[in-house]
């Protein structure tokens, strides 16, 4: 089957009005006709003769408009493009040999380069060329990108996504984005997290600008109010501690910003009500739902705002906090976008609990390349309703709501077995999130002796801080959350140290809350097995090059 190229609305928007802005690169303006040639330019470089599919094209990235017009360009030439992070280009020859990448586009004019056949240069210098009406069309399951994802454990495992995936995903999503002309979308995501395209591929197919600005992480404040950011799209956890950062410092969402859409992780009740604090009703916050090998977003919920979901449950008497509804079931990842079937299986030994989703339709990947094991454990065919079907088994356990929603119960690899016990550590994270003073937290299994014990590690809030001298300063501008630590101990060698929360009980806003009492209080209200045996506090939780938490990480970097 042969689809057309899904960037034909671009360049008609760069025909129609090439030198409306496009893409703001830290303060360098290109208009729609510019990136649109620079585009066709490496389309030229990297178009083939014969039909696909064809081993994909290496992009060496530095988070700049010349990524951007690289991928468009390969897209446009009906390729697949795998993106290799600059800082990581002198060691990816290897993974690069594994796909059988023989080009590679660069992106800047000098560092290390992988081996591989052919370098490609792309002329990047202004140019009036006519802009070409289109990319080629191109084959369905002919891979549009390739992207390396462990899930939440393992070693990475190359998955590979077909162009069907982005047709049968994108229009939803510039739909639930409100994505248009006048949308300016903030490009926080580097190129080699699939979040990036949901940043770049909505305004640009609906004639929008996007923003690149390299202090967006530390100074997000700046950067949304100089460029009045209408969209953006954050990690959950950097959200979380955002919104804590106005929070502290007083400040209000940039009035520019209309939606936020958060994904990656589960969103726990109590960073909704910190949400809600902020008192941001006219912003929708849009809570997003997918994976690697589902193509960006399967499900979406908006969470508050305008359009916001009723109460899922609970007394229709119940106080609704402002802006938003209250979750009694937990918080939804929502209902799935029109281009996707769904499926909660039920697990043999909890029959009666939340079931396993599957997801299908044309937003699967094909597989992981070179592990057919792998893929035909994931992706499986199999008749749950409506006939046979191909399904991919996401992993995590969620149920369906009387309102149709889902709602996340975490994933099968992070329940562990403690004194008998199974125990998910999202339930535990949940439960220490509300402890006063607890602004991020991570919860992992720990081997003691011949069992397994918890142990959680939780970022405190800055007043929990303040008899401490040695507590470094908060950002203006950024939530900064290496800042909110107890203790910041820093060694010779530039790590920091972590440690036991210590000092009087209680947590109040002068004295750091002791492991003593923060257990205590789960105790009063946990069973004896969701209470963790420590409790340590660090500077930050360690994360995924997405930005998700890495428990494990940080589990080994700490203790």
């Amino acid at each position: 089957m042969t689809l057309p190229s899904v960037l034909d609305p671009f360049f008609a928007a760069a025909r129609s009005h090439p030198e409306r802005p496009a893409v703001i690169d830290n303060g360098m303006t290109v208009g729609y006709g510019q990136l649109a040639s620079w585009a066709a330019t490496v389309a030229d470089l990297v178009a083939t003769r014969t039909p696909g599919p064809h081993p994909p094209v290496a992009v060496v990235t530095h988070h700049s408009v010349r990524d951007i017009a690289a991928i468009l360009g390969v897209l446009a030439a009906g390729r697949g493009y795998v993106v290799v992070p600059g800082e990581d280009a002198g060691r990816a020859g290897d993974a690069l040999r594994a796909l059988g990448c023989r080009e590679l586009i660069a992106t800047a004019d000098t560092g290390p380069l992988p081996a591989v056949d052919r370098v490609l240069r792309p002329r990047w210098t202004p140019s009036r060329a006519p802009v070409r009406h289109g990319g080629r069309p191109v084959g369905a399951d002919d891979p549009a990108y390739v992207l390396f994802t462990s899930g939440s454990t393992g070693a990475p495992t190359a998955v590979a996504v077909p162009h069907r995936a982005l047709h049968a995903v994108l229009p939803h999503l510039i739909g639930r984005y409100g994505a248009g002309p006048h949308t300016v979308s903030l490009n926080f995501t580097r190129a080699d997290g699939d979040t990036s395209l949901e940043e770049i591929l909505p305004p640009l197919l609906t004639g929008g600008l996007v923003v690149l600005d390299g202090d967006a992480e530390a100074d997000l404040d700046r950067v949304l109010t100089d460029h009045e950011v209408t969209l953006i799209n954050l990690p959950v956890d950097y959200w979380h501690i955002y919104t804590g950062h106005l929070l502290e410092t007083g400040r209000k969402l940039p009035g520019s910003v209309e939606t936020v859409v958060i994904g990656g992780e589960a969103v726990r009740p109590d960073m909704l009500e910190r949400w809600h604090r902020l008192g941001a009703d006219g912003v929708r916050l849009l809570n997003t739902y997918g994976s690697t090998e589902t193509a960006l977003v399967t499900h979406s919920a908006v969470l508050a705002g305008p359009g916001a979901e009723t109460t899922v449950a609970g007394s229709a008497d119940a106080e609704q906090p402002s802006g938003g509804a209250s979750f009694a079931d937990g918080v939804p990842i929502g209902r799935p976008l029109p281009s996707v079937r769904q499926a909660v299986v039920p697990r043999p030994d909890a029959p009666d609990g939340p079931g396993e989703l599957f997801v299908s339709g044309p937003q699967l990947a094909t597989g992981y390349l070179d592990d057919p094991a792998r893929t035909a454990a994931r992706f499986v065919e199999a008749d749950l309703g409506g006939g046979p079907a191909r399904w991919y088994r996401t992993g995590d356990l969620v149920h369906e709501a009387a309102d149709g929603t889902l709602v996340f119960h975490g994933r099968l690899d992070h329940q562990v077995k403690i004194r008998g016990h199974r125990v998910d550590l999202l339930d535990v994270e949940e439960a220490i999130g509300r402890l006063p003073g607890v602004t991020a937290v991570a919860a992992a299994p720990h081997s003691k002796g011949e069992h397994t014990a918890l142990v959680a590690f939780v970022v405190l809030a800055p007043e929990a801080t303040a008899p401490h001298d040695d507590a470094p300063a908060s950002r203006d501008g950024g939530p900064a959350p290496a800042t909110t630590a107890p203790h910041d101990s820093t060694g010779a060698d530039g790590t920091h140290s972590a440690h036991d929360v210590t000092g009087p009980a209680h947590g109040s806003a002068t004295t750091a809350p002791d492991p003593a009492a923060l257990r205590a209080r789960l105790r009063a209200t946990l069973p004896h097995h969701l209470v963790p045996d420590r409790i340590v506090a660090v500077p930050e939780l360690a994360h995924t090059r997405t930005g998700k938490v890495d428990r494990a990480t940080t589990r080994d970097r700490y203790l």
